[in-house]
């Protein structure tokens, strides 16, 4: 399950605060009738103004979004969460049971082989879905910098607006957390940086002063750079340095070694400096090696 909206759940905001973020996620839900992180953050956010018919709603609906999805991962512990709800409402105990049926903790051998495949990381298959921009991990990542303070309501709540905005657009930029802060001229992103790269273990670094070469900028695709906001900029003997634009994204981290099929070190960087490497690993996906 996704780990900052479980956090919320563990730390009520204030009233108005969860409103904020209930607006925010529902209009997220027009566009992404099946977004996780939505259902999962509306889930939660009910459960604290205890709204809990609500919150089960959305429970419920995440619940076959897992089973649509095939998710054995999230499956068994959201089949814990509707426990408490069965009795009293037999869509519930519908749901529950197509969990516990379809992802039995006592699974045979065979079984558990193909539920351990159906919970990697959809990327891990498939190098275009590698690529694919998540509009719901940058807004996990939001929704923690509200959470540790590092954003008042009202900035979280311009920022869930800039990022649903941005990536509806057109056109072949990074979208990210940090960008959408960046183009705002936030006062206080070297401040947020220090604190989220503290929070994460990714030190921060000016990819400026690196003379980046052919064989790092190129190690991933120019694609999946620009869409997920990951680039290699070093190798130290056989791992890779790579930064990235949201170092609270575990699934980020696990794409990019898979790709690299190496150990890696992560860093964060101003958005302005990775857009120039960006930029530059694309015209030089273009051209052969050395030139």
């Amino acid at each position: 399950m996704n780990e900052s909206t479980s956090k919320a759940h563990k730390n009520p905001a204030p009233e108005e605060e969860v409103w904020i973020a209930i607006s925010a996620f529902e209009h997220i839900l027009e566009a992404m009738p099946n977004d996780r992180a939505s259902l999962e953050a509306l889930s939660h956010a009910y459960e604290q103004i205890g709204d809990h018919t609500r919150a089960k709603d959305y429970m419920v609906r995440l619940a076959r979004v897992v089973l649509d999805e095939g998710d054995a991962s999230a499956a068994n512990e959201l089949a814990a969460q509707l426990a408490p709800y069965v009795d009293e409402d037999p869509d519930v105990a519908k749901v529950r049971d197509s969990l516990a049926a379809r992802f039995a903790k006592g699974a045979t051998d065979a079984q558990a082989e193909e539920l351990a495949e159906l919970a990697v990381d959809d990327g891990l298959a498939d190098e275009q879905r590698y690529e694919s921009f998540n509009l719901a991990d940058e807004l996990s990542f939001a929704w923690s910098l509200l959470e540790s303070a590092q954003l008042t309501q009202e900035e979280y709540a311009s920022l869930v607006q800039d990022l649903t905005e941005m990536s509806a657009g057109e056109g072949n930029a990074t979208i990210s957390v940090l960008h959408a802060l960046e183009l705002r001229a936030f006062k206080n992103l070297e401040r947020l940086m220090l604190a989220v790269s503290k929070e994460t273990g990714a030190p921060i670094i000016t990819l400026s002063l690196f003379d980046i070469q052919h064989a790092a900028i190129t190690a991933l695709p120019p694609e999946f750079v620009t869409r997920r906001g990951a680039v290699v900029f070093d190798f130290a003997g056989n791992e890779a340095l790579v930064a990235v634009m949201n170092p609270h994204d575990p699934k980020l981290r696990k794409s990019v070694a898979a790709i690299l099929k190496r150990t890696c070190h992560f860093f964060m960087t101003l958005p302005s400096e990775f857009d120039l490497v960006a930029t530059r690993a694309r015209e030089l996906a273009a051209k052969p090696s050395g030139k």
